[in-house]
């Protein structure tokens, strides 16, 4: 049996070896900011777009394969203490292979939150 060992690993162009064909998270952030979001941490996101009450896009640095990549999403936010918390993530948002929208909402209406978390799985191009 070999064994490989290694402290750094480069394209063979390289730069930075491209995970792909693997079930690791492509893209996290860790969003906070009630209100004007704000990255306090990530992986491969570029930046977000405020696109209104509650809806943030995600905008990554390497696009996915396609778009029907796997995203998940978590939230905190004080004032919806005691009401229903959900992040949807709905048909009407445009999705594309370098970008994703989700909405967070208690259970009277469409609210921006303290704190949101987003996760994508699937394979890179």
């Amino acid at each position: 049996m070999s064994v490989l060992k290694a402290d750094t690993i480069q394209s063979t162009g390289g730069g930075a070896a491209t995970l792909t064909k693997q079930s690791a998270a492509k893209m996290f952030a860790n969003i906070g900011g009630d209100g004007t979001p704000t990255v306090t941490g990530s992986f491969n996101v570029t930046s977000l777009t405020d696109e209104g009450t509650g809806v943030i896009r995600a905008n990554m640095i390497n696009a996915m394969s396609d778009t029907t990549f796997t995203n998940v999403g978590t939230l905190r936010e004080q004032s919806f203490i005691g009401t229903i918390q959900e992040i949807t993530s709905g048909s009407s948002e445009i999705r594309t292979s370098s970008s994703m929208v989700m909405k967070t909402h208690s259970t009277t209406a469409t609210s921006d939150a303290d704190g949101r978390n987003y996760v994508v799985f699937g394979d890179l191009a």
